[in-house]
């Protein structure tokens, strides 16, 4: 019994420790530019977030002013990174184009190069790369995002893939008795992928164990996550997409099997990623997540102790960004079918960035005066004129504004001050669509804070 009790103590822990409440991070939008690491943390504190997943496109352009003061700030910080490909080459090697997938009809899909886990080049670079990441800043986890071969609706699609030359070895390795893949483009060929259904399944069965095995070399193989940077908690991530039939369909659509995955892996917390047909529709329910149980089941069916998360898209298009109540919903519902959390991409992109005002979250006395803390990034016109300030004893002199924070420098106040606010705006510059006015303080807001003796040194 008492063994028992310690195995449901440490599976309590486990999942305690991911159960804080967490969005995503992209600071390569113009929202988080021109502005202090620490506005940032503030600011993401102040809306109630204790957990964040850093998107980094590339593993060279890291903030790691960025990281440090996420971690400083008391903030669990993970390094999500693409490992099927990547929005920017500016890290990839010479000869890098030889690592492309090869899809049925090569595009580029959002400027997104598919890159091949089958290719031993890139897969061996893809863990340096990762490793050096992880061990150059102070993350706490890693989330290895988007482990998958194109495309929804599989073979129908003209992005699936892929059928490069060392997916074909690979598969011909794999099964020595075929002379190479089906044929997807001629109905009247004897190997058509609908005609020759046994070497189809094959294919299929090949592109799942391509993927879970590229996701286990990453993190257990030689020279790995677990082996480089022990200390780093890994996620791994699959799919949710609400198709009935969803879990075969995504083994063979998109070579997604989120149990199979966390039974190999062993990672210490798997996410499941709302695929683009459900996260791009523009009235998706709160409620959605319940779509996903089967997954959900699947991975508890094989890993009852690896602790899920879901991850939502709040904003990407200007026809589905998502306010709070829906995101409240989405955690419920997600709480339904056993994740303990989730996560969003992207922060600054919800909904509530175009119809909430500055609201004033809380204030604190600074060694020259008080600094206040907002909900959002401040219009800087607005949030530096002092005429918006004033306090029941004392004056301001000055206004520094500095993203969501404003620093104000004061002079004759002593003692509990009451700090008034009034008119300020959000800064509609930055957000991602300028499609709505920008927000203003609709009424005063006041905090009380217990200035700092000023003729101290």
């Amino acid at each position: 019994m008492d063994k028992l009790f310690l195995i449901i103590t440490l599976l309590v822990c486990a999942s305690a420790a991911f159960a804080g409440r967490s969005i995503t991070v992209d600071a390569s939008f113009p929202y988080y530019k021109d502005r202090t690491p620490e506005s940032i943390v503030d600011e993401i504190s102040a809306n109630g977030y204790d957990d964040v997943r850093m998107a980094c496109t590339n593993e060279s352009g890291i903030n790691g002013d960025l990281v440090k003061a996420f971690r400083d700030g008391g903030i669990h910080i993970w390094f999500l990174t693409f490992i099927n490909g990547t929005y920017s080459t500016a890290d990839l090697p010479p000869g890098w184009e030889a690592w492309k997938m090869k899809l049925r009809h090569t595009k580029n899909v959002d400027g997104f190069i598919y890159l091949c886990c089958n290719n031993p080049e890139f897969r061996k670079w893809k863990k340096q790369r990762i490793v050096i990441a992880l061990n150059s800043h102070p993350f706490y986890g890693v989330d290895l995002i988007e482990p998958f071969f194109p495309a929804f609706e599989g073979p129908k699609s003209d992005l699936y893939g892929c059928l490069c030359d060392s997916c074909v070895a690979a598969f011909k390795k794999m099964y020595p008795e075929v002379s190479g893949p089906p044929d997807f483009e001629n109905p009247s060929s004897p190997h058509y992928w609908k005609t020759d259904t046994t070497l189809y399944e094959k294919w299929v069965g090949f592109r799942v164990s391509s993927v879970i095995n590229y996701v286990d070399d990453l993190v257990n193989g030689k020279d790995g996550i677990r082996e480089k940077c022990p200390q780093v908690k890994v996620a791994t991530w699959s799919l949710g997409v609400d198709v009935p039939d969803q879990l075969r369909k995504l083994r063979e659509w998109e070579a997604i099997d989120g149990a199979a995955m966390v039974k190999r892996v062993k990672p210490d917390l798997h996410v499941i990623q709302t695929d683009w047909p459900d996260w791009s529709k523009d009235s998706l329910p709160g409620s959605y997540p319940l779509k996903y149980k089967p997954v959900a089941d699947s991975i508890k069916a094989e890993s009852p102790s690896t602790p899920i998360m879901l991850q939502a898209d709040i904003g990407s298009r200007t026809n589905m960004r998502r306010s709070r109540a829906w995101l409240d919903e989405v955690e419920k519902s997600a709480r339904q079918i056993g994740c303990i959390s989730t996560t969003s991409y992207e922060y600054h992109l919800g909904e509530y960035m175009y119809t909430e005002p500055p609201a004033l979250v809380k204030a604190v006395s600074e060694h020259d005066g008080i600094k206040l803390i907002f909900n959002k990034r401040l219009d800087t016109v607005s949030a530096s004129n002092i005429a918006n300030y004033s306090l029941s004893s004392g004056q301001v002199d000055y206004a520094k504004v500095d993203g969501n924070v404003v620093h104000l420098s004061v002079s004759g106040a002593e003692g509990s001050v009451e700090v008034t606010v009034t008119g300020l705006s959000d800064d509609e510059s930055r957000r991602l669509y300028h499609d709505r006015p920008v927000c203003i303080m609709d009424q005063s807001s006041k905090a009380t804070v217990e200035t700092q003796s000023q003729d101290k040194p």
